[in-house]
């Protein structure tokens, strides 16, 4: 036996074996620690973290990530985390997971120490912050002062409106959508297709032999038909995409409401427009769950793929390593189902399970939409959450709903300080909510729903008596409350649309309060801010109705000539033909 070869062979493996038992799970622990603390800007903590290679596994325990902007709370925390991988897809260096468990999956818990990272500050949100100021200049202090005839001394400078800058700006973002809408539809490529698929005819009609001739026309008929057909699908996207460049010109009705408010604030005028109290009373608080559902969302879509490109082969320092196709191919990480349990809320928490089916970091490969179902159910409560995503195609689309009813609301307030506050106690509350994604693209409604709860004004920052008494009488007898949300734009730059009952109620006691004659200096307010915004919004109509006629011209004479020659060849794709009718592109 010669032990001078042995010995160092035997030594290596005794090092590896020693490694992986006692500093691979370290390093993976602190690996994923590092990991979680950079997406979430705040400490993140795991009990213990044990790996096995005899029977591929993995055990996570005690998995805690603090939130960023309550350093004595926890973002999400979880108390076990478990799967076994297969072995066969190893092999390929790819981890496919059958059936995963998290267990105590749990949201907003209290920490006993500070999760607050050194030198990480949060950035606070544009939309919330813009929301409270929005709120905190809804005030009412001085509307003893107020004069109706205030609106016709009043000057406004287009200068200074939000919506003819906004306006300005769309314009200019306009006009850069549709020249990469319009680049992005290469009719030249259809129509070359059809030129080289009518060569290819002329050239087989005259064959002689009949076979030949009829599987040659097979072949043309398939081609000239999906031909066409991917000309349709990429009308319809273009046309489409036009129409959701133009879909946000309706900020500027959001910017002009705005701009009516902040003009009767400088006039010492509360605005008795519905949707700005509506945003007064619940926009801050929507604002902050929003902020919060796409930070989320901008988190998870970190490690989500971009496209479908490269996703078959590794670009090396040396070379290229290529993935040839086989029967039965592997995503570079499958986990085909995790069954998940865990506590919806702090005090008297909601049990729930459910499971999430599908996901991969290679969906293109796997072509398959993740899917998340969960429910919960205890007393009168009723949770019931599904989405899905999927990220097999040139974006990533997601569709989610969410119905959770009977929550108790024991505390909530709504309002601007600077105006005034409404306390809610006691009822419940259901809330529904439904939200889809398009790649950046938002498109979603919420409806929150009080019941049997107690309503209480507190205005004593409302200097007019009269205004006073009428606002805190306007919320005396109600029991009951809807609160509705709509949300576009996208995911980087949402916007909200609000609505509420409660602005109605409001609304009706400035009325009565204020009289007439403040209705009127409303009324010539908002014809000031219309007359300012009136060129620029007349401009932008202008310049987008001229976009899509000249690119709706481009299309209809494309789609003229291409249905020309398709269904010219598919009239004469027939063996024994002689002639095929003239036409040309």
């Amino acid at each position: 036996m010669r032990w001078s070869y042995i010995a160092p062979r035997l030594t290596l493996l005794l090092l590896l074996w020693a490694f992986f038992f006692f500093a691979f799970d370290p390093l993976l622990k602190w690996g994923m620690i590092k990991g979680l603390e950079k997406g979430a800007k705040a400490k993140a903590e795991i009990a213990s973290l044990k790996t096995s290679f005899l029977h591929p596994s993995l055990k996570i325990s005690g998995l805690a990530v603090g939130d960023s902007k309550d350093e004595y709370r926890n973002l999400v925390e979880f108390s076990e985390l478990s799967f076994a991988a297969e072995g066969a897809p190893l092999l390929e260096k790819k981890l496919v997971v059958d059936s995963a468990s998290l267990k105590g999956l749990r949201f907003g818990t209290v920490r006993k120490t500070s999760g607050k990272l050194a030198f990480v500050k949060e950035v606070p949100s544009p939309l919330v912050e813009d929301l409270k100021k929005e709120s905190k200049d809804f005030a009412l202090e001085r509307t003893s002062d107020a004069k109706a005839g205030a609106a016709a001394d009043y000057k406004v400078d287009p200068a200074e409106l939000g919506s003819v800058k906004l306006a300005k700006q769309l314009e200019e973002s306009y006009q850069k959508d549709y020249e990469a809408i319009s680049a992005r539809l290469d009719t030249k490529k259809y129509e070359a297709g059809m030129e080289a698929l009518k060569a290819r005819y002329e050239k087989a009609k005259d064959d002689k032999n009949f076979a030949k001739q009829a599987k040659d026309y097979a072949e043309i008929g398939k081609e000239v038909k999906k031909l066409a057909s991917d000309f349709r699908k990429d009308k319809e996207e273009t046309e489409a995409a036009l129409a959701r460049a133009k879909d946000s010109f309706k900020a500027l009705d959001e910017a002009r409401r705005k701009d009516m408010a902040a003009v009767m604030a400088k006039m010492k005028l509360p605005s008795m427009d519905t949707q700005s109290i509506a945003r007064m009373l619940a926009g801050p608080v929507i604002a902050e769950k929003t902020a919060q559902a796409m930070k989320w969302m901008s988190l998870a879509r970190k490690y989500m793929p971009a496209s479908t490109k490269g996703v078959l082969k590794n670009e090396g320092a040396r070379g290229r390593e290529v993935h040839f196709p086989k029967e039965k191919s592997y995503p570079a990480v499958l986990v085909r189902k995790l069954s998940l349990t865990g506590e919806l809320g702090t005090e008297d928490p909601l049990e729930y399970s459910g499971t999430v089916e599908g996901l991969t970091t290679q969906p293109q490969v796997y072509g398959r939409p993740t899917t998340i179902a969960v429910k919960g159910a205890k007393g009168m409560r009723r949770l019931d959450f599904r989405a899905s995503l999927d990220a097999a195609g040139e974006e990533i689309k997601t569709a989610s709903e969410l119905s959770f009813s009977g929550m108790p609301v024991k505390q909530m307030q709504l309002g601007s300080a600077s105006s005034f506050m409404v306390d809610i106690t006691g009822g419940s509350a259901a809330f529904d909510a439904t939200l889809r994604t398009a790649g950046e693209r938002l498109d979603g409604k919420a409806a929150a729903r009080l019941a049997g709860a107690s309503f209480k004004a507190s205005a004593d920052k409302i200097k007019a008596a009269p205004l006073r008494s009428a606002v805190e009488s306007s919320f005396a007898g109600l029991s009951a409350a809807l609160i509705e949300t709509d949300i576009s734009g996208t995911i980087k730059s949402p916007r909200l649309s609000i609505k509420t009952d409660l602005a109605n109620a409001v609304s009706k006691a400035f009325s009565g309060a204020l009289g007439a004659e403040v209705k009127k200096a409303q009324e010539a307010a908002q014809r000031k801010v219309d007359e300012a915004l009136k060129p620029y919004r007349a401009k932008l109509d202008d310049a987008a109705a001229v976009k899509q006629a000249e690119l709706g011209a481009k299309l209809k004479e494309a789609e003229s000539r291409i249905s020309g020659v398709s269904d010219g060849l598919l009239k004469n794709l027939v063996p024994g033909k002689a002639k095929l009718p003239k036409f040309k592109l």
